[in-house]
Order: C-alpha cells, then structure tokens, then sequence
C-alpha cells in the first residue's frame, strides 16, 4: 500500500478538550459578518475563534462605553440628533469604528476560510475522538437537544453554552449577563412593570447598558442552537467510523456465476 493512503489525515474534523468539542462546520459567511456587526466578537465565536471572540467582545463594551456610542444611538431613535452629536467622544469613536470594521471584515474571511477546511476535513476522514477523561473533567460527544441549548440561553445567557460542555464561553457570558443586567437595572424595571408601576420602571433603565442586551441574548440563543446541533452532526460521524471500522465492508456472493459452476457427466 502506498504511503499515500497510509499516512494520517492532514486536518482535524472535530477536537475533543476540557472545554468541550471545537469542530469545522460550514457557516454562511454573510451570517458570520452580520453577527459580528450586531456584536463585535460574536462572529469569531460561532467559528470557534475563542480567543479573537474574547477580545473583540471586551472591547466593544469598553470603547463603546469610552465613546458613548449607545447613549448616541439612543438620543438618535428618540429624535434628539443634536444631543447626539454632542455626547460622542471623537477621540474613541474613530478606534471605535477601526476595530468594529475590522471585525466584521475578519470574521468574513475567516469564515471562507474555514468553509474550505471543513470539505477537506470532510475529504480526508481524520478519526474524531469520542470521550475525554482528565482530572478536572470529563467530556465526551453525546446527542443535545438544541431547543433546550436555545432556551438555557434565553433564560439566562451563557447556560446554553454549559449544558453544550462550552465552559470558558458559558461563564464568560453568565460573567457579562450579570454585568449588563446589574448596571441597566433591567430586571428591577421589568418587576416595577409587572407591578404596574410603569413610570417608575422607565425611569430605572440606563439605555447605555440596556442596548447591549438584545444582541447578547440573540446572540447567545444563536451559538447555544447551532453548537448543540453541530454535537449531534458530529456524534453521527463518529458513530458511522466506529460502526465501519468494527464491521467492516465484506462481499457476500450468495449465487454461484453460471460460468463457474461444472458438472462431470
């Protein structure tokens, strides 16, 4: 046999660690630019660019807030366009939309990218690991139901990405979760609104915090549905390769070819 078909596949399909399954998928780069418009971050965690995510996300929350680019939006929806203007730091808003740019450029690319590695990880056939046990944990790649991944996150942000074994972005996003809830007061001004008490409620929210949320939570609901999905894609995979290679193809001729049989008179 050839070295060819002897040596190990060049690419990983999937990668099994004490942080969960990272694996190649193919995404639609225009929905990977487009998460990262909506949150600089969000696109290169959907590619499992966790660290460029982790960055890219801490910064928007700090330059915005430098910059004051949510109280600008919001002035902006209410019709207050002079008060808008005058509340944006020029000073942070041009790094702002630097990096904001740059991110959703980057994400763009790197999802092509990725895109090509996927069908050639695909091609080759690389062996997926199925079960992990360290000391601190143990992972191993099982069926999810995405629904219940979309609905964790819904309720709180961060725990769709925990039941999916995703531990360093789970609590990354619980950590941030808590942090926009705390300094918007949204939860106080939703009690007030169930209460009645509508005036009170909106006088609680601070519309710069408040803004990052939707996305957030979006965002999150998103990546928890889709990692839960790509969970079960690829249990399906690993299963087939253990299934083929412990049974193994064999040809199985229950007819003798007429040519073959001979019968001596």
């Amino acid at each position: 046999m050839s070295s060819r078909h002897t040596q190990s596949p060049r690419r990983q399909q999937a990668l099994l660690s004490q942080d969960g399954l990272s694996s190649l998928r193919w995404q639609d780069p225009r929905i990977i630019a487009w998460w990262s418009a909506s949150f600089p971050g969000f696109g290169h965690f959907l590619l499992h660019q966790f660290i460029r995510g982790f960055l890219l996300s801490a910064w928007e929350v700090a330059i915005n807030t430098l910059a004051r680019i949510n109280e600008a939006i919001y002035y902006s929806f209410s019709g207050q366009f002079e008060l808008a203007a005058q509340v944006i730091e020029p000073r942070w808003a041009f790094a702002y939309a630097i990096v904001y740019l740059f991110a959703i450029w980057d994400s763009y690319i790197k999802a092509i990218d990725a895109n090509k590695q996927y069908h050639l990880a695909r091609l080759e056939g690389a062996r997926i690991p199925s079960h992990l046990m360290k000391p601190w944990t143990i992972s191993n790649i099982s069926i999810k139901r995405p629904v219940a991944a979309l609905f964790s996150s819904f309720i709180f942000p961060g725990l769709g990405q925990l039941y999916n074994n995703r531990i360093a972005l789970g609590f990354y996003g619980v950590m941030w979760w808590f942090i926009y809830m705390t300094m918007s007061r949204s939860h106080e001004a939703l009690l007030y609104l169930i209460l009645g008490r509508v005036s009170q409620s909106t006088s609680l929210l601070d519309p710069h915090w408040l803004l990052f949320m939707p996305s957030v939570i979006c965002g999150a609901m998103y990546d928890a549905y889709m990692t839960a999905v790509d969970h079960n894609r690829i249990f399906r995979i690993e299963q087939k390769q253990f299934l083929t290679e412990s049974f193994p193809h064999f040809p199985l001729h229950l007819f003798e070819k007429e040519n073959d049989a001979h019968v001596d008179y």
